[in-house]
């Protein structure tokens, strides 16, 4: 079967596509993180990468599977460290794909596990997030929750919405002309989500580390504007160091994702020396 090759922003589409077992009990779809056992750094970033680009499904009756793509092997490598770090895997344990599609190298990583997948579920529940069909033909969305609350340590949200925003993530800056031909600069960080019940749970949480954002509901993002919004999603949260753009982004593909982040808030003093810039030459 072809690949279908999107870029991080979108890949949510593609996290579950398998369909929902009719067995499966949607209010099982989410278990609340029992207090005695604490999340660790590494966990919320792995949590992070499956609620957005990865995926934990049943391979067999006692068997999962963890399956992850990605066009950014920092994505990937991220995914070993934290697998390896958690339980304790043998390396050779996950299996790392190159393929070039569209004369760019795309990435899949996979694990079989029983004891893995076990755990995670048993603590948090499945991590399906994507819509399916009711049995009208109606979009329906698995009930989820992020396993994050208020009162949890700001680091471990921290980590978490970083790890979230370097997979399905990302941030506009390029230029934009009035009715008067004046060039003005379009400038935002943002996240990918399409279950409605996330994209508050996303708000709240970056709420929390008192960043600021807004849901926009027709393109399925929460966004985060103006210069506070971004010093605030600079300083609490950012992307994975070495995550770049792919090459789905039209102005800034081999750009690391934190550095184009650094330039949309220096251009709040001098936007000239951004308009300036060879992207936008043709503008």
């Amino acid at each position: 079967m072809p690949i279908s090759l999107t870029d991080n922003v979108s890949s949510a589409e593609n996290q579950q596509e398998t369909p929902m077992l009719l067995s499966e009990d949607p209010q099982r779809l989410y278990a609340k993180c029992p207090t005695e056992k604490k999340i660790t750094e590494e966990e919320a970033i792995l949590l992070g990468i499956l609620y957005t680009d990865g995926c934990l499904s049943k391979k067999s009756k006692s068997c999962w599977r963890f399956y992850l793509s990605n066009t950014s092997f920092k994505i990937i490598q991220t995914f070993k460290d934290c697998m390896i770090k958690i339980f304790g895997l043998d390396s050779r344990r996950i299996r790392i794909r190159q393929q070039i599609v569209n004369d760019k190298p795309f990435y899949k990583a996979v694990v079989d596990s029983a004891y893995c997948g076990t755990y995670l579920t048993a603590k948090y529940g499945t991590f399906r997030t994507l819509a399916f069909k009711g049995t009208g033909g109606e979009k329906i969305y698995p009930f989820a929750r992020l396993p994050f609350t208020s009162e949890m340590d700001f680091h471990l949200i921290s980590l978490f919405l970083k790890a979230a925003f370097s997979c399905d993530g990302g941030v506009n800056l390029y230029a934009a002309k009035s009715k008067s031909n004046y060039r003005f600069l379009i400038r935002n960080a943002y996240l990918a989500c399409h279950h409605p019940q996330l994209q508050l749970d996303y708000q709240k949480l970056l709420g929390t580390l008192g960043v600021k954002s807004k849901i926009l509901m027709r393109d399925n993002r929460i966004l985060l504007q103006g210069e506070e919004g971004l010093r605030g999603f600079r300083d609490k949260v950012g992307f994975l160091d070495g995550v770049k753009f792919t090459q789905h982004s039209v102005f800034w593909q081999g750009w690391e994702k934190n550095e184009v982040l650094k330039l949309a808030l220096s251009s709040y003093g001098n936007p000239k020396k951004i308009l300036s810039f060879s992207q936008f030459s043709g503008q």
